[in-house]
């Protein structure tokens, strides 16, 4: 049970502190032979202080990664951004970092809501729901009160309530601040799965949805007509995106039901895809088992490769056969797409410590400056992701080759650079 030493009071604290400190609790685990003596409200209050704990130190870190915003803001951290650090300090995932600190950064902006969350009186969901209200300042502050005693769906319902009653955006307003917060993107799982998302308007989503239900509607009709081995609602809309998209299919079945042909109409072709591929010639071959390499970074099999062939069109970039040298020496500062395709067969992602971004939204960074007399070709080329490459020019760093392959970044320099003129807000980087 959470005690205040004090006042008696429940609260939570973080581990690690003095509870002798006024306000400064601790929170003792209660094994499992106490557990099992307690009734349902012992339970309760058990999940209850376990919760007001969990809130506490999500305050906790909103302000901890505050300072280190500030640091990575000055270049003083070789991070370019909050979230990797905080990835490699706590073993969340890539995405997850990014959210935790996307709430963090959204509940410092109001006092009020920060209060409420640092004392364990609402949850990080709450408090990022409270932030994105659109409501005045002192409606805001009502609802981060009214939250204390409610659970995360009563906050939602009394914030659009609020919205409704507070009405500070015109419908006009209301679409292009919708149409302005739309936002999409992909990337592999660790499972080598590529996954989807995506937010789009009302306008546009509902043109989306006209596309996708007859799609979902003819794969629907099609399983009913299968005793077994149904998809599930998740599988459906799965086949009818991969179709919309690409026009992939899994089966003539699944051809017919999209075109609404009778069973004895040939399935038409879609024009084929073009994909290139990276892949060593052996492997091409059969003779051995090393994948291939999309532009996209995503390794595919050999056989994978060969059964593509035939369907698609694919572009041949074979490792160990003939085709002469790449490099280009002095002649050009930019990458050819040939040189770039080995630098992305050698790399695989960005290689800053601890970045696994895709080739796609990497570049090509010369180790040592093409003004500085540095050659471009393969052995003076990295990868670097968008984030990282900007990063290390603007603040100085270097990045310095270890034993074990891995590189570490170095700063040269304490001020911050000027800004590259090439490369401005309104001016965003190609893949």
């Amino acid at each position: 049970m959470l005690r205040d030493g004090s006042s008696g009071a429940r609260k939570a604290s973080i581990p690690g502190t003095s509870s002798g400190q006024p306000g400064m609790l601790a929170l003792r685990r209660l094994d499992g032979g106490e557990l099992s003596l307690l009734r349902r409200d012992g339970l309760v209050d058990v999940l209850g202080d376990i919760e007001r704990m969990t809130n506490r130190l999500a305050g906790y870190r909103v302000e901890v990664l505050g300072a280190l915003d500030t640091l990575s803001r000055s270049g003083a951290a070789p991070d370019a951004v909050p979230h990797l650090t905080l990835r490699d300090a706590t073993g969340v995932s890539d995405r997850e970092a990014r959210r935790i600190c996307r709430v963090a950064h959204k509940t410092r902006g109001h006092d009020t809501v920060l209060g409420a969350l640092a004392g364990g009186d609402i949850n990080p969901a709450q408090a990022e729901a409270i932030c994105d209200a659109r409501v005045p300042e002192n409606v805001r502050t009502e609802l981060a009160a009214a939250a204390t005693a409610e659970d995360t769906d009563q906050t939602r319902r009394r914030i659009r309530e609020a919205e409704t009653l507070h009405d500070i955006e015109s419908p006009t307003q209301r679409f292009m601040r919708q149409r302005a917060a739309r936002a999409a993107g992909w990337g592999r799982d660790h499972d080598g799965m590529l996954k989807l998302w995506a937010r789009f308007d009302p306008e546009t989503g509902a043109r989306i949805e006209a596309a996708l239900e007859p799609l979902r509607r003819a794969y629907w009709n099609d399983d009913k007509r299968q005793r077994t081995g149904r998809r599930t609602p998740a599988q459906r809309d799965a086949d009818a995106l991969a179709y919309a998209l690409a026009g992939v299919t899994l089966s003539d079945a699944d051809g017919r039901a999209v075109a609404g042909l009778s069973e004895d109409v040939a399935v038409p072709r879609l024009p084929p895809a073009q994909i290139s591929v990276l892949i060593g010639l052996d492997a091409l071959r059969g003779q051995t088992d090393e994948a291939g390499l999309t532009d996209a970074g995503t390794e595919l099999a050999p056989d994978t490769v060969r059964r593509l062939a035939c369907d698609n069109e694919i572009i041949p970039i074979v490792l160990g056969g003939s085709g002469g040298s790449a490099d280009i020496g002095r002649a050009r500062r930019t990458v050819p797409l040939r040189l770039r395709r080995l630098l992305i067969a050698r790399d695989r992602h960005c290689r800053w410590p601890g970045c696994h971004v895709p080739p796609s939204r990497c570049d090509a960074h010369h180790i040592i400056h093409w003004a500085a007399e540095g050659p471009t070709n393969l052995g003076n080329l990295l990868l670097l992701c968008h984030t990282h490459h900007h990063h290390l020019h603007e603040y100085g760093y270097r990045l310095v080759p270890g034993p074990d392959g891995v590189w570490t970044p170095i700063r040269q320099t304490a001020q911050p650079r000027p800004a590259s003129p090439q490369h401005t807000a309104r001016q965003p980087r190609a893949p």
